[in-house]
């Protein structure tokens, strides 16, 4: 199960995802974040803090979120990794290719 909020935060979208990130959920969360970016609002933050799981598919649709943002000239921050999620960033090398930061004030502050 995937539940997503979105709220804006001194300029940004702030997409906020709980759940899990998979092949299940992946199309929907890939959708909402292209409808996000899609509305000029070029400049966004994943707060995955409620992320509980996030799988190659989910990994594979943040880069992709991230791509739609820079072809836009915008800025993708992620914060709030945890447990699982955050092991799963390191081990796969996306906090070295994503500016990662521990909440979304500190994401927006740095971005």
């Amino acid at each position: 199960m995937l539940e997503l909020n979105e709220r804006e935060e001194q300029g940004w979208s702030v997409l906020v995802v709980n759940g899990r990130l998979d092949t299940k959920t992946v199309e929907k969360f890939s959708a909402t974040c292209a409808t996000c970016i899609d509305a000029s609002r070029a400049n966004v933050v994943l707060d995955l803090s409620g992320l509980e799981y996030v799988s190659s598919a989910g990994l594979s649709s943040i880069l992709g979120a991230a791509k739609r943002v820079q072809a836009r000239s915008g800025r993708l921050a992620v914060a709030g990794l945890r447990g699982l999620v955050k092991e799963i960033f390191a081990i796969s090398g996306f906090e070295t290719v994503l500016p990662t930061y521990p909440d979304v004030e500190t994401a927006i502050k740095n971005s």
